[in-house]
């Protein structure tokens, strides 16, 4: 999507020069054209900037998470195990969709998904809804994991919605739930996030 400062700073462009265009053919003793027509005109004169796609935005980004994601890092080997998979982040509100693909070896002896293997789903769902949103040179490792099993998961992709419910200057807290194929709520968990500066 388009950077919104710059469709903003758009905005305002076409509206100064409207009232500019108004003024001008109001002086000069013609009957003063309307806002819509010249609104009409100037883009045709100016047309609006083009949209970033979704791609173009991670690529744009920097930070560890999303060097990731633009293929300039490679993912961490446990996002990978879990077949960890970005669905969608909103960095400025704190929210994010991934998915997981739980296979066979993540069961136990009667054939559901084993509850470690949804606390490392959670915990890589939550985690990386706060650090989408930080520079490249911070991350936040978990302080605290609390996780709660609501039913069995059975082996197949798995969704993971995290959200940051409360950000401070350091220690943040967080939220998010596990989702089955059929929309059922797997598992639920809060965490307690540090935000820290790394060195590379």
């Amino acid at each position: 999507m388009m950077c919104p400062p710059v469709r903003r700073a758009w905005q305002v462009r076409q509206v100064r020069q409207v009232r500019q265009v108004r003024q001008e053919v109001g002086e000069s003793g013609l009957r003063p054209l309307s806002v819509v027509a010249c609104s009409m005109w100037l883009m045709e004169m100016e047309p609006e900037p083009e949209m970033e796609t979704e791609t173009e935005t991670e690529t744009r980004r920097r930070g560890l998470f999303w060097d990731v994601q633009a293929g300039r890092v490679p993912p961490p080997p446990a996002a990978t195990l879990l077949g960890w998979e970005l669905v969608r982040a909103d960095p400025e509100r704190g929210t994010i969709e991934v998915a997981f693909h739980a296979g066979d070896q993540f069961t136990n002896p009667v054939g559901v998904i084993q509850g470690g293997f949804l606390a490392a789903m959670l915990d890589d769902t939550l985690g990386p809804a706060l650090v989408a949103s930080l520079p490249e040179n911070q991350f936040a490792p978990t302080l605290d994991l609390h996780v709660q099993f609501l039913r069995p998961a059975r082996p197949g992709r798995l969704v993971g919605r995290g959200r940051v419910v409360q950000r401070g200057k350091e220690v943040c807290f967080l939220a998010g739930e596990l989702v089955d194929p059929e929309g059922k709520t797997v598992a639920v968990a809060t965490a307690t996030a540090r935000i820290q500066t790394v060195r590379r």
